[in-house]
């Protein structure tokens, strides 16, 4: 699965440089992400806070973690450096992240057609993970799955924007 089994070295050592900043300023860190991008390599710090994080939220934690990034011995394998929202889409590649999702709307993304499941993409919550399977639930019952099978697993909580922005 898209699930990562922990943090590659830039990621690790990006995320021990700047959580520090991060929960100073209040916010949580939800990822850390180093991946390539055509021919540049993006360094992406996602982060979190309860009411939803905003531009201004990023541009002003922007300076302090561009400074430690700078200072870090893996920083000429990195083209670009982005501080954002982790959104109401975002990706759970974690499994601390998969523990703290658990009743959570998700949008599930299989490699294949896995037996329960009405198709490959499915919108369900996640009910439950034992550390090498889920449980989720939706209008096609509860289905156990491994992990194995699934290829990505997103929030899913465009409803409640919606219903957010009805008042």
């Amino acid at each position: 699965m898209g699930l990562a089994k922990g943090f590659n070295q830039v990621e690790a050592a990006a995320e021990k440089a700047v959580r520090g900043i991060v929960e100073e300023h209040g916010y949580s860190l939800w990822d850390v992400v180093f991946v390539k991008e055509g021919a540049a390599w993006y360094l992406r710090i996602l982060i979190d806070k309860p009411e939803g994080v905003s531009i201004d939220d990023c541009t002003s934690i922007d300076g302090l973690i561009n400074a430690v990034i700078d200072e870090q011995p893996f920083i000429d394998k990195i083209d670009y450096l982005e501080i954002g929202s982790a959104g109401l889409e975002r990706a759970i590649r974690r499994e601390e992240q998969l523990r703290s999702s658990l009743k959570k709307k998700i949008v599930l993304k299989t490699y294949k057609l896995c037996e329960g499941l009405p198709e490959k993409n499915v919108k369900c919550v996640l009910d439950d993970f034992d550390g090498e399977n889920i449980v989720v639930s939706g209008d096609f019952g509860q289905v156990k799955l491994a992990l194995a099978n699934v290829s990505a697993i997103n929030y899913d909580d465009f409803d409640d924007f919606e219903n957010l922005m009805e008042v």
